[in-house]
């Protein structure tokens, strides 16, 4: 009988851990299944019998200072670091709601998304030999909640608990919110770059400087010369080359990264070969500088597309820490004067497009006017919004061909005079047309002067065209040249009147809008809300993001964010372009077919002839 009893109760422990394991899978979703079968060999957008071998050299702008990404201090990080790592699960470009094991082989996702457990591949092991663990893991949260980006203690600060089952298998249970669970926060975790506590836990984290930490990717740092360049260097017993998440990736024996000072440096370097590929910003020069002997010779090819793909959009921000933006009539005017269409003709070859939404280029930008859904979702807002925000149609500066800058400087002019900013001696511009206009506030008889700090030469061009049109309102727009040392160290401090800043989103946004625009964040030194935003309203629109639970709820809740951001004109909307522009040495380089929708990327998937 007790023989039958135990029988028994294996079989039902059996089944027990059967239905446990139901859910464990080498890939998870926010949304639906995962494009990818756990069987699949290889991605779809790699060349999955690329040869391994040679060397790429690329080059950029700019220093750095330390290789450490993921502290605040020396935010001039050296660029390639993050192949020297490997994250717990991993994203591909063909699929942005999913993740696929890496260093994770497989996890368990609640379905409510209340916990997801990691079970770690038992091959996973860091660049010194040693195994990669919970325990690592483990200590890579607590790491880097407590000395890491600001970011990090926002995300990580959502986790109730840490259980380290065994030494492979970590779970993480989440906190609850008014809305439920957060459906991207395992995601977030899932993209975690596991670091090693063997190697850091006698460090200080916050200094390590140029010495590199320990990493698990297919790259380590080989060489390093402050400021001027960096190499990185093929691991030969990559524990996860063989994986089909990296198959027919990370093919160079030898990359190599080189700093230049400026644009013009580093084109007549590539023009003499001195690297291999060049991936160009400026259209003026992509339209009328690519006439050097390599190209005439075919050493050089010219790769030009049209994109689909998410692209960065360039916008010109205030701070909100200076009383002067607080107005947002200054801050509308200030986005009118931008003169956009004569700015794409004379300097960019009509190449650009103007920014309507943070999201440019996806199915989130809904070019200016809302649909119902979106304006309910915003309804309980109006107390904290602009009421430009609600106008169906929206209330950004129309371009050319709907009106001309002559009117949208006349609605700048209507805007500054409600603002209490008005022209000196106004009634006499008639009789004293040479004499430069100054506008000045009414009160205190101060001039309307904006500082914008700039710290890249090809920007120039766009801020002196952009002071010219902000001289026809009487306002000056005093340029500040700086370093990139002392530029990152300015916007770390928020000591900035405005400058330039790009934004880049993914198809799945998330917790990130919560991070850029929380009202915590502002005071944060190193957090990305550098506008300083503190506004209760967007706040809980982005936090909304994170809690979608279809792709449609995403994307109603994308774009009444959207909305709200881009109508309380915390920056000024500049442009954006969706075109692919790169000149690389063919017989040295080669590539997979460039898909529209995915874009490139030289690093990773290009490999040497």
């Amino acid at each position: 009988m007790q023989t039958l009893f135990k029988f028994l109760v294996t079989i039902l422990m059996g089944q027990f851990i059967q239905l446990a394991a139901a859910d464990v899978s080498p890939s998870i979703s926010r949304f639906n299944q995962p494009k990818y079968e756990k069987d699949f060999k290889a991605l779809d957008y790699v060349n999955a019998k690329a040869p391994k071998g040679g060397r790429i050299r690329i080059g950029t702008i700019g220093t750095f200072e330390t290789l450490n990404k993921d502290v605040a201090k020396g935010t001039n990080v050296a660029e390639g670091v993050p192949l020297t790592f490997d994250p717990l699960m991993k994203k591909t470009q063909d699929d942005p709601h999913s993740w696929y094991g890496l260093i994770a082989e497989k996890a368990d996702l609640a379905p409510d998304f209340s916990s997801i457990t990691f079970y770690l591949n038992p091959k996973a092991k860091f660049h010194d030999g040693s195994a990669i663990t919970a325990e690592d893991v483990e200590f890579s949260i607590n790491l880097l909640k407590e000395k890491g980006l600001p970011r990090y203690k926002l995300y990580y600060s959502q986790i109730e608990k840490m259980e380290i089952l065994n030494p492979h298998t970590i779970k993480f249970t989440f906190k609850k919110g008014k809305e439920g669970y957060d459906r991207e926060l395992p995601m977030i975790i899932a993209s975690l770059r596991v670091l090693s506590k063997k190697d850091l836990k006698n460090r200080d984290f916050l200094n390590t400087g140029l010495k590199p930490i320990v990493g698990s990717g297919a790259y380590k740092v080989a060489k390093v010369d402050q400021g001027r360049s960096i190499v990185l260097e093929r691991v030969k017993d990559y524990w996860a080359a063989e994986l089909p998440i990296n198959v027919g990736q990370f093919n160079f024996d030898i990359i190599e990264i080189q700093y230049y000072k400026n644009n013009h440096s580093l084109f007549e370097s590539f023009k003499t070969g001195e690297f291999d590929c060049y991936f160009e910003a400026d259209e003026k020069q992509w339209n009328t500088a690519y006439n050097f002997k390599a190209i005439h010779q075919g050493k050089v090819k010219k790769v030009e597309l049209e994109h689909t793909r998410p692209v960065t959009v360039r916008t010109l921000i205030f701070n909100m820490k200076k009383p002067l933006f607080s107005d947002i009539r200054l801050r509308k005017a200030l986005a009118y004067a931008f003169d956009f269409e004569t700015m794409n003709r004379q300097l960019f070859h009509n190449a650009y497009h103007r920014m309507t939404s943070l999201f440019a280029n996806t199915h989130f930008d809904t070019k200016g006017v809302a649909s119902d859904d979106v304006l309910k979702i915003l309804e309980p807002y109006k107390n904290d919004l602009d009421p430009g925000v609600f106008e169906k149609g929206g209330e950004l500066p129309k371009p050319a061909g709907h009106t001309t800058q002559r009117q949208n400087l006349m609605k700048a002019d209507e805007l500054l005079k409600q603002a209490g900013w008005v022209i000196k001696n106004d009634h006499e511009r008639e009789n004293k047309k040479n004499e430069k206009l100054q506008r000045l506030n009414e009160k205190t008889g101060d001039p309307l002067v904006v500082e914008f700090m700039v710290k890249d030469q090809r920007l120039e061009k766009v801020v002196l065209e952009y002071a010219r049109s902000l001289q026809s309102l009487g306002i000056t727009l005093k340029i500040r040249r700086v370093d990139s040392a002392q530029y990152e160290r300015i916007v770390l401090e928020r000591g900035f009147d405005m400058i330039a800043h790009s934004w880049t989103n993914s198809l799945s946004p998330g917790v990130e809008q919560s991070y850029y625009f929380s009202k915590a964040a502002a005071d944060m030194e190193g957090s990305s809300n550098y506008i300083g935003i503190k506004n209760g309203a967007i706040e809980t629109l982005a936090k909304k993001v994170s809690f979608a639970k279809s792709e449609q709820e995403l994307e109603v809740g994308v774009q009444a964010l959207d909305r709200a951001v881009m109508g309380m004109y915390y920056f000024v909307p500049a442009f954006y372009d969706n075109k692919i522009c790169l000149a690389y040495w063919q017989e040295r380089l080669d590539m997979p077919k460039i898909d529209p929708a995915l874009g490139t990327n030289a690093m990773e998937w290009w490999w040497a002839k």
